[in-house]
């Protein structure tokens, strides 16, 4: 008996065709173990750069409160400064105000040249009255008062020599 050719062909085709399958299969389960191996190196890398992102996030946390602290440090010595500024502005003006004669001005000095010049002829004709020169002094305190008679009479106080 032989078989007819059309199942000759079927029984010669049925083995290449599982041979086909088998390897398909196999081709199918590589690249299913592959996928699983990059999703493994995949959920790795996430991990990763998940503590990355934790550790950025702790690192700018500490640099806020160094700047924080900076800050508070820069205001502080801003505030001393000030303060150091006043205290020397309020020296100087006390400085000042305690030695009147020292700081003369080239207005100050002029008109003091020109009332010394002035009260020298004037103190020679009149012996009785107060000299202008006195009250005029920078540093002098002087009072005076008009009487009925016409009069005019003033206390002076001695200016301080000036320090060289």
């Amino acid at each position: 008996m032989s078989m007819p050719l059309r199942l000759k062909k079927v029984f010669f085709v049925a083995p290449a065709l599982a041979i086909a399958l088998a390897g398909c299969a196999s081709h199918a389960e590589e690249q299913a173990a592959q996928a699983e191996a990059a999703a493994a190196r995949s959920e790795q890398a996430a991990t990763r750069a998940e503590q990355a992102a934790t550790q950025a996030l702790d690192a700018a946390n500490k640099a806020t409160e160094a700047a924080d602290r900076a800050t508070a440090a820069v205001n502080d010595a801003t505030r001393e400064i000030n303060r150091v500024a006043d205290h020397l502005d309020q020296m100087a003006k006390d400085r000042e105000a305690a030695t009147p004669g020292r700081r003369l001005s080239h207005v100050t000095k002029s008109a003091r040249s020109t009332s010394s010049s002035a009260s020298s002829s004037s103190s020679s004709s009149s012996d009785r009255a107060p000299s202008a020169e006195a009250s005029a002094s920078p540093g002098a305190s002087a009072a005076a008062s008009a009487t009925s008679d016409g009069v005019t009479t003033s206390a002076v106080a001695p200016a301080p020599s000036p320090k060289k």
